[in-house]
């Protein structure tokens, strides 16, 4: 009788760490996920902020015009 009591308490503590390790994965996991989601969220907002400060950048040079600057000469100093 004592040994399966023994057993039955064995048992108890392997399914409750089995579940605890099944709940801590799961957080973990959720954790990532919202990591991944925030980080492709802040890459989205930098191309877009890129975007329109290349578009402001454009339309500064479209009304103010600047004949002697040269896009192509710019990437050879490169």
């Amino acid at each position: 009788m004592e040994r399966r009591l023994i057993q039955l308490e064995r048992e108890r503590q392997e399914r409750e760490t089995k579940e605890r390790e099944r709940i801590e994965r799961e957080v973990l996991e959720r954790k990532k996920q919202e990591i991944e989601k925030l980080e492709r969220e802040a890459l989205e907002r930098f191309r877009i902020e890129r975007e329109m400060a290349l578009a402001e950048e454009k339309k500064w040079y479209e009304e103010h015009g600047d004949d002697d600057f040269d896009y192509e000469d710019d990437e050879d100093e490169e």
